[in-house]
Protein backbone atom coordinates (compact mmCIF):
# COMPACT_ATOMS: atom_id res chain seq x y z
CA UNK A 1 0.00 0.00 0.00
CA UNK A 2 1.34 3.40 -1.01
CA UNK A 3 0.47 6.47 1.08
CA UNK A 4 1.04 10.17 0.69
CA UNK A 5 0.75 12.14 3.93
CA UNK A 6 -0.09 15.83 4.00
CA UNK A 7 2.23 17.99 6.13
CA UNK A 8 -0.36 18.31 8.88
CA UNK A 9 0.04 14.56 9.50
CA UNK A 10 3.74 15.01 10.31
CA UNK A 11 2.91 17.87 12.70
CA UNK A 12 -0.24 16.47 14.39
CA UNK A 13 1.56 15.25 17.50
CA UNK A 14 2.40 18.90 18.32
CA UNK A 15 -1.25 19.94 18.36
CA UNK A 16 -3.45 20.21 21.46
CA UNK A 17 -3.80 16.58 22.56
CA UNK A 18 -6.57 17.46 25.04
CA UNK A 19 -8.96 17.64 22.08
CA UNK A 20 -10.43 14.19 21.46
CA UNK A 21 -10.30 14.40 17.65
CA UNK A 22 -6.66 15.48 17.65
CA UNK A 23 -5.73 12.77 20.14
CA UNK A 24 -7.44 10.08 18.00
CA UNK A 25 -5.84 11.38 14.81
CA UNK A 26 -2.43 11.35 16.51
CA UNK A 27 -2.99 7.75 17.58
CA UNK A 28 -3.98 6.78 14.02
CA UNK A 29 -0.91 8.54 12.62
CA UNK A 30 1.33 6.69 15.07
CA UNK A 31 -0.20 3.41 13.87
CA UNK A 32 0.51 4.39 10.25
CA UNK A 33 4.16 5.00 11.08
CA UNK A 34 4.32 1.67 12.94
CA UNK A 35 3.01 -0.03 9.79
CA UNK A 36 5.67 1.78 7.75
CA UNK A 37 8.38 0.61 10.15
CA UNK A 38 7.04 -2.95 9.81
CA UNK A 39 7.17 -2.63 5.98
CA UNK A 40 3.41 -3.09 5.70
CA UNK A 41 2.99 0.12 3.71
CA UNK A 42 5.11 2.74 2.00
CA UNK A 43 4.94 6.48 2.56
CA UNK A 44 6.14 9.01 0.01
CA UNK A 45 7.81 12.33 0.76
CA UNK A 46 7.95 15.18 -1.74
CA UNK A 47 9.65 18.41 -2.66
CA UNK A 48 6.53 20.34 -1.59
CA UNK A 49 6.66 18.69 1.85
CA UNK A 50 10.30 19.79 2.09
CA UNK A 51 9.30 23.32 1.19
CA UNK A 52 6.39 23.48 3.65
CA UNK A 53 8.52 22.02 6.40
CA UNK A 54 11.16 24.69 5.82
CA UNK A 55 8.52 27.38 6.42
CA UNK A 56 7.79 26.15 9.94
CA UNK A 57 9.31 28.59 12.45
CA UNK A 58 9.76 25.81 15.03
CA UNK A 59 13.06 24.01 14.56
CA UNK A 60 11.77 21.20 16.81
CA UNK A 61 8.80 20.61 14.50
CA UNK A 62 11.00 20.82 11.41
CA UNK A 63 13.36 18.22 12.85
CA UNK A 64 10.46 15.91 13.82
CA UNK A 65 9.12 15.98 10.26
CA UNK A 66 12.60 15.37 8.84
CA UNK A 67 13.05 12.40 11.18
CA UNK A 68 9.75 10.91 9.99
CA UNK A 69 10.67 11.60 6.37
CA UNK A 70 13.56 9.15 6.72
CA UNK A 71 10.93 6.39 6.91
CA UNK A 72 9.62 7.31 3.48
CA UNK A 73 10.17 4.91 0.61
CA UNK A 74 10.98 7.65 -1.85
CA UNK A 75 11.09 11.41 -2.30
CA UNK A 76 9.10 12.78 -5.21
CA UNK A 77 11.18 15.38 -7.01
CA UNK A 78 9.84 18.31 -9.05
CA UNK A 79 8.64 17.21 -12.46
CA UNK A 80 6.93 19.07 -15.27
CA UNK A 81 4.02 16.60 -15.33
CA UNK A 82 3.44 17.15 -11.60
CA UNK A 83 3.36 20.91 -12.15
CA UNK A 84 1.00 20.60 -15.12
CA UNK A 85 -1.44 18.36 -13.28
CA UNK A 86 -1.37 20.66 -10.25
CA UNK A 87 -2.28 23.59 -12.53
CA UNK A 88 -5.17 21.55 -13.93
CA UNK A 89 -6.41 20.81 -10.41
CA UNK A 90 -6.21 24.51 -9.53
CA UNK A 91 -7.97 25.56 -12.71
CA UNK A 92 -10.91 23.22 -12.17
CA UNK A 93 -11.33 23.56 -8.40
CA UNK A 94 -10.94 25.79 -5.38
CA UNK A 95 -7.93 23.77 -4.21
CA UNK A 96 -5.00 26.09 -3.40
CA UNK A 97 -1.68 25.76 -5.28
CA UNK A 98 0.33 23.95 -2.58
CA UNK A 99 -2.46 21.47 -1.91
CA UNK A 100 -2.79 20.90 -5.65
CA UNK A 101 0.93 20.08 -5.72
CA UNK A 102 0.49 17.59 -2.87
CA UNK A 103 -2.38 15.87 -4.67
CA UNK A 104 -0.45 15.85 -7.92
CA UNK A 105 2.60 14.32 -6.19
CA UNK A 106 0.44 11.59 -4.68
CA UNK A 107 -1.04 10.76 -8.08
CA UNK A 108 2.37 10.92 -9.76
CA UNK A 109 3.69 8.32 -7.27
CA UNK A 110 0.58 6.14 -7.78
CA UNK A 111 -0.32 6.37 -4.10
CA UNK A 112 -3.56 4.63 -3.20
CA UNK A 113 -4.30 7.01 -0.32
CA UNK A 114 -3.78 10.68 0.38
CA UNK A 115 -4.04 11.24 4.13
CA UNK A 116 -4.77 14.64 5.62
CA UNK A 117 -6.37 16.21 8.69
CA UNK A 118 -7.44 19.23 6.63
CA UNK A 119 -11.26 19.19 6.51
CA UNK A 120 -11.35 22.12 4.08
CA UNK A 121 -9.07 20.32 1.62
CA UNK A 122 -11.20 17.17 1.90
CA UNK A 123 -14.38 19.15 1.11
CA UNK A 124 -12.71 20.95 -1.80
CA UNK A 125 -11.35 17.69 -3.21
CA UNK A 126 -14.74 15.95 -2.91
CA UNK A 127 -16.35 18.86 -4.79
CA UNK A 128 -13.62 18.69 -7.46
CA UNK A 129 -13.94 14.91 -7.74
CA UNK A 130 -17.71 15.00 -8.18
CA UNK A 131 -17.51 17.51 -11.07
Amino acid sequence: MKLYLDMNIYKRSFDDQTQIRIKLETMAINIIFQLVEQSQCDVYWSFILDYENSLNPSIERQRAAIALSTLCAETILPDESIQQFAHEIERHSTIPPRDALHLSCALFANCQYFITCDDKLIRRFNTFKSN
